[in-house]
């Protein structure tokens, strides 16, 4: 009975797959896996996975139990997506733990072997879970034969990626003959339900027989005893699965239930392997039947023919690749080849057929056929002297050919490339020899590269650069590392040139260095352009540093020459010589900035706890102003740096004075210092002055200029270079009118030695 007819509360049907899917959703569904055991060997062959539902109310449910009661087809293709994607992945698990593979099988109904998805949902799982198509097996019901010209169209698809396809419940559905012969399929189910009665032995037998015929393989289901195993083997069934053997179980229960079912045979089978010649009949029917398999079951393809009359008929044709191409072997045997390729392919192939006819050997061609290409290789077959039979052996090389494709339009691409560049392509053997030469060398060098093909590379060198040059060419073979260099060329005209060359190895499958690829660029003109701007920039250094100086010293001497002329004319007073004091003072403080810039002078350096110097400065600048409110904030484990102290001391000066010039109606300005990780201590100062902008911002530091009226900019600079000095780093923030915060950091040990 269906379980959802017993269900408490009625529901309608849009309900109950919403139902099945939040089930998938809270992964309530599982598998279980059932053995299938040859009955010759009685080694594992396969198994069949079985969909259960762990349902929260009424337990673990079968999948006869709920699925009959699904209305959407899109919910019945999420079930079954999802067991194959499972189905899949475990089976890869198996694999990987070391156990010899086997196909595991997924039923499928006919409304999901329709689905559009269901070819594309394959090859995605497939890639996904890394498994071999060969290792999944999708089991199909004879309902199929209904709509037979659509699930044939699908099943050939499946064949093409791989897959394995078997009838299930073979018998019990809708059966026929003419079409199972034209669908791709490997193997028949018998149903159980005919493996159990006695009555049905003479159905079972004519199964079996008829499935031999077809090269097909057959499993029995539903095995229940020992007499059952025994007639099953005495006629000849290739494989078997029941509980006889071994129930369904979890996955991780499969493998003891695989040891126990390998005993099946020799424990409870009838011995057929020991009474070789009762049994010859049929030993010879099962050896047919497996060539048969194999040939039908091997990745490439193998297919015979003859001469009737002036017809080339083909005989078999068998093989994975078969169904690769699109093609049965109901299109192919019994026919010429222009009955199922087009004309001029038929007329091509006809000629290699004569060759092997007429008893050449190792006839080989290239076909296409479908999108698919392979490589044959006819062989004639000969009988008194005579060519009886050509066999010819196919082995797909669709992906040799892509690669090929890929490979000789990559060539092309790249060979533009390098033909067209402007820069020097160079490629060089482990011996430095020249095996490639772009075009350019020709517009570089002024040579062709002909002249400097299979020469070594220092011919070109210049006398005085191949020792260098070659040194780095050693390194990269050493250290297979890529290697830059500059160097001075020649051109055929004699000019000088300064080329720069960006080496990178290439290694072979041993990971040793076997080319070197050069990428050459004249940079003649761009060094010389540099030098010359270097030169301009060096005289506006100049310019603007004279016209500084210039300024900074006329104002002092004007102001002393004035009041010298005044004390000459005994005019003089004790004022004029504190304003003659103070400007010599400001010449002195002039030059001893540019002193400092030029950085000629010597540090000498201590380790100087920085919170002292802070808190001294602190309270020098606090009492010599009223306006300014000065807080100090010291929250630094550790303040000590290795530093020039007066240095240290003017910068903060600078820094401070900075800030409460900023604000000549006073105000208050934050002082901190707290450490930066474990390695660097930072000092912040915040004013609430009024700011500057962006444009201003990025100026800081230049020389001559400066955010004060009657400033020069040099004040900055000396700070910008004691904070280098001192490998430190400084950062402005600040916007128009709400203040600018300072923040510098140094690192609090392993400073540099400054000279």
């Amino acid at each position: 009975m269906q379980i959802w007819q017993q269900r408490d509360e009625r529901c309608v049907a849009d309900d109950y797959d919403s139902e099945l899917i939040l089930a998938l959703e809270r992964q309530e569904f599982l598998l279980h896996y059932q053995p299938v055991i040859d009955l010759r060997t009685g080694k594992i062959v396969g198994a069949e996975a079985f969909l259960r539902w762990n349902h929260p109310r009424r337990g673990l449910l079968v999948a006869r139990e709920f699925l009959s009661g699904v209305q959407q087809a899109s919910t019945l293709f999420s079930i079954q997506e999802w067991a194959i994607q499972r189905v899949c992945m475990q089976n890869k698990k198996w694999q990987e733990s070391g156990i010899s593979p086997f196909p595991v099988s997924v039923n499928l109904s006919l409304l999901s072997l329709v689905h559009d998805d269901l070819v594309t949902v394959v090859e995605r799982v497939l890639e996904a879970s890394g498994l071999e198509p060969r290792w999944l097996e999708l089991e199909l019901t004879e309902d199929m034969a209904f709509d037979a010209e659509q699930a044939l169209e699908i099943l050939l698809q499946l064949k093409r990626i791989g897959v394995t396809i078997s009838i299930d419940d073979f018998g019990r559905g809708y059966s026929s003959l003419s079409q199972l012969k034209r669908f791709p399929v490997d193997k028949l189910k018998i149903d159980q339900s005919f493996v159990q009665d006695q009555a049905e032995e003479i159905v079972v037998t004519a199964i079996i027989g008829m499935a031999k015929s077809l090269r097909l393989q057959v499993v029995a289901e539903g095995v229940e005893s020992k007499e059952q195993l025994h007639f099953l083997q005495e006629h000849m069934c290739d494989a078997a699965q029941g509980f006889f053997i071994a129930r369904p179980v979890a996955a991780h229960e499969l493998l003891m239930n695989m040891a126990l079912a390998q005993e099946i045979v020799d424990k409870h089978g009838n011995g057929l392997r020991s009474n070789e010649a009762a049994h010859e009949p049929w030993r010879a029917i099962h050896t047919r039947c497996e060539l048969g398999n194999l040939l039908k079951n091997q990745q490439g393809m193998i297919f015979t023919f003859r001469k009737i009359g002036d017809k080339f008929i083909h005989t078999l044709c068998e093989g994975e690749l078969m169904h690769r191409t699109g093609l049965m072997s109901e299109q192919v045997v019994g026919k010429e080849l222009k009955e199922f390729l087009p004309a001029l392919e038929a007329e091509r192939k006809t000629r290699y057929y004569e060759r092997a006819w007429s008893g050449e050997e190792n006839i080989n061609y290239e076909g296409l056929t479908n999108g698919v290409y392979y490589l044959a290789a006819l062989r004639p077959i000969f009988q008194n002297g005579a060519v009886k039979e050509v066999i010819a052996s196919c082995v797909d090389i669709t992906d040799l050919k892509r690669a090929e494709a890929k490979m000789r339009e990559s060539e092309a691409k790249y060979r533009v490339i390098a033909e067209n560049v402007s820069d020097m392509i160079v490629v060089l053997d482990q011996r430095g020899m020249i095996t490639y030469t772009s075009p350019s060398v020709s517009s570089i060098l002024g040579i062709s590269p002909e002249e400097v093909h299979d020469k070594h590379m220092l011919t070109f060198i210049l006398p005085d650069e191949k020792e260098r040059v070659l040194k780095h060419v050693e390194e990269m073979i050493k250290w297979k590392l890529p290697q830059q260099l500059v160097f001075s060329g020649k051109h055929r005209n004699g000019s000088k040139l300064i080329l720069e060359a960006k080496g990178s190895p290439v290694f072979d499958c041993q990971g040793e260095v076997q080319q070197m690829i050069f990428l050459i660029r004249n940079i003649t003109a761009q060094v010389h352009a540099e030098e010359f701007l270097r030169k301009i920039d060096k005289l506006a250094a100049v310019g603007q540093l004279a016209a500084g100086v210039a300024h900074e010293i006329r104002n002092p001497v004007t102001s002393i020459k004035g009041f010298v002329q005044l004390l000459k004319q005994d005019r003089g007073k004790k004022e004029y010589f504190d304003i003659i004091l103070a400007e010599f003072q400001q010449l002195e403080n002039t030059l001893r900035e540019f002193v400092f810039l030029s950085g000629q002078r010597c540090l000498l350096e201590e380790q100087v706890e920085l919170s002292t110097i802070l808190v001294s400065i602190v309270g020098q600048l606090q009492e010599t102003t009223v306006l300014h409110d000065l807080k100090l904030d010291l929250d630094g484990e550790s303040s000590k740096i290795r530093c020039n102290p007066g240095q240290i001391r003017q910068l903060f000066l600078n820094l401070l004075t900075n800030a409460m010039d900023a604000m000549p109606g006073g105000g208050t300005i934050q002082v901190g210092m707290f450490n930066e990780g474990s390695d660097k201590v930072k000092i912040r100062i915040v004013d609430e002055g009024c700011g500057m902008s962006q444009d201003r911002l990025n100026r800081l530091g230049e020389p001559f200029y400066s955010t004060k009226e009657k400033g020069i900019g040099l004040g900055l600079m000396v700070s910008y270079k004691i904070i280098e000095y001192h490998q430190g780093y400084v950062h402005f923030s600040s916007d128009p009118q709400k203040g600018t915060t300072v923040e510098v950091v140094f690192p609090i040990e392993k400073v540099r030695s400054v000279t």
